[in-house]
């Protein structure tokens, strides 16, 4: 019995025991206090820190009392540290009293765990004397990438700047935009060993505050040793992980989530990232750009339309030409249909099959493509899909038709970046009842993908909640920009009246 049982666990048809991990891990440590005296504070930032070659330990005498500095190297300003707190207590004018004498603002501790808290996130330390205190100094210095327009967000009219992987360069950029005593910054460490910074962005007054409870109470939910990346906590606080749709926004720039803010939506930053999430995101946010309240409104009316079409077009026309090709070729008009069977005769392949290989073949490329540098990128992009794309046609591989359908397809697809995993996924399933069932299929999946996405929610607000009455003057087609005069009632339940 109990050979059986080993064996049912370890082919997973069993239960198995997952080790508890110690209650210890999810209570705060006691409070360890600075000791007194600075050899006895040098051995225990020692013990704690261990032989970390990046820890710089200064003991130094001043004209009263011995000093020990502690700092990580790479991640404090040098320069700083020496005008604001070396130098002063060096000085021959010091009169013992450091509090005095400093240039610098600082904060104070007796908690050795807070000390190792701020150090670890690139403040100095310095304790002095018997006073058992840590003086802790926001001296940050790190080398980061300048601000420049995201790449993939670039803009035709407004700011030419997007964040940076620094929070507090992002979070200026915010305050440079909203500047009202309303804007709030919610600060939380997430991760037992990165204890990485996450902000919580929004609006007093303005925001939804059952939405803000629900994301404060996932995001303190969160267990997790590390997290890097907004994917990470995006991944960590939705509910629906199979769903192609997250029902969570996501920017680089500032202006685009400014607008966003003032809305009434909650924006997620994390350090050393410059992707930015927001919450609550309706599925109608994914035709719109911040270009589309700084052009005209016919061109931005036009242009919102040829997305809806590019969504169509890239999700099910490739599946729907399969279908109509396939199985129900009476639909075509017979100049047309003799035109695409006599230039299919010669490919060895069905038509389903053809559009398969070459949706394959263009998702490597782009995925190949975005490893490489930006101009080389680029040009392999480009002259990779049209050697191929050539080469396949000449050696009857596949037919001129079904490269131009996916070719289409390819470029629609570039007009939604926010729906890349959507558009691939629903490509898939088209294609297959296309291939499978016809028309009929394609109905099917028709169905399939409304109802799912009918059926999403964000943050317990339905996606598809925009088609109210007063977001119908900015949903499909916006009006003039005097007549949007409310702010999304399914996102802002205050304030709703931004203009009078």
């Amino acid at each position: 019995m109990n050979r059986a049982r080993g064996a049912a666990v370890i082919f997973g048809f069993g239960k198995k025991e997952v080790p508890r991990e110690p209650e210890k891990q999810n209570k705060k440590p006691e409070k360890l206090r600075v000791p007194r005296g600075i050899p006895e504070c040098e051995k225990l930032v020692r013990d704690l820190f261990g032989n970390s070659s990046d820890i710089v330990i200064n003991r130094f005498e001043t004209e009263r009392e011995d000093a020990l500095l502690v700092y990580i190297d790479g991640l404090a300003d040098k320069g700083m540290i020496q005008s604001g707190i070396i130098s002063p207590l060096k000085s021959k004018n010091f009169g013992g009293n450091p509090v005095n004498s400093f240039k610098a603002v600082f904060t104070v501790t007796d908690d050795m765990h807070v000390f190792t808290e701020k150090v670890l996130e690139g403040y100095t330390a310095l304790f002095y004397g018997n006073s058992a205190r840590a003086f802790l100094f926001e001296m940050r210095g790190w080398e980061h990438r300048t601000i420049e327009e995201p790449a993939g967000e670039a803009t035709i009219r407004g700011a030419k700047e997007g964040f940076v992987e620094d929070l507090r360069t992002n979070t200026a950029m915010i305050r440079r935009r909203i500047r009202t005593p309303e804007l709030r910054l919610e600060e939380f460490s997430i991760g037992r060993q990165t204890r990485t910074i996450v902000v919580l962005v929004y609006i007093e007054g303005i925001v939804n505050k059952e939405v803000l409870e629900e994301l404060r109470a996932r995001i303190k939910d969160i267990s997790t040793d590390a997290v890097f990346e907004t994917g990470q906590i995006e991944q960590l606080i939705e509910k629906n992980t199979f769903s192609p749709v997250s029902g969570i926004g996501l920017t680089q720039r500032p202006d685009t989530l400014a607008q966003k803010i003032l809305n009434g939506r909650i924006a997620v930053l994390v350090d050393g990232t410059p992707h930015v999430l927001t919450v609550p995101e309706l599925f109608m946010d994914n035709f719109a750009t911040s270009d589309d309240y700084y052009n005209r409104t016919l061109y931005v009316n036009i242009v919102r339309i040829l997305r809806g079409i590019s969504l169509f077009f890239t999700t099910i026309i490739p599946g729907l030409a399969i279908a109509i090709l396939t199985y129900n070729q009476e639909m075509l008009p017979s100049t047309f249909l003799t035109t695409i069977i006599s230039s299919s005769v010669r490919t060895p392949m069905p038509f389903s099959f053809e559009i398969l290989l070459l949706i394959v073949i263009f998702e490597l490329i782009k995925e190949g493509t975005a490893r490489l540098p930006k101009m080389i990128g680029s040009t392999v992009s480009i002259i990779g899909s049209l050697i191929i794309g050539e080469a396949a046609i000449n050696a009857g591989i596949v037919s001129a038709p079904s490269v131009i359908i996916v070719v289409m397809a390819a470029l629609a697809s570039f007009t939604l970046p926010s729906l890349t995993e959507f558009v691939l996924i629903y490509r898939t399933l088209f294609w297959f009842l296309g291939s499978v069932m016809g028309t009929i299929g394609i109905s099917a999946g028709l169905v399939i993908m409304i109802t799912q996405i009918a059926s999403q929610e964000s943050f317990g607000r339905p996606i598809l909640s925009s088609f109210s009455k007063n977001e119908m003057k900015d949903l499909i087609l916006r009006f003039p920009l005097k007549a949007l005069k409310f702010r999304p009632t399914s996102i802002a339940r205050e304030n709703v009246r931004k203009k009078r």
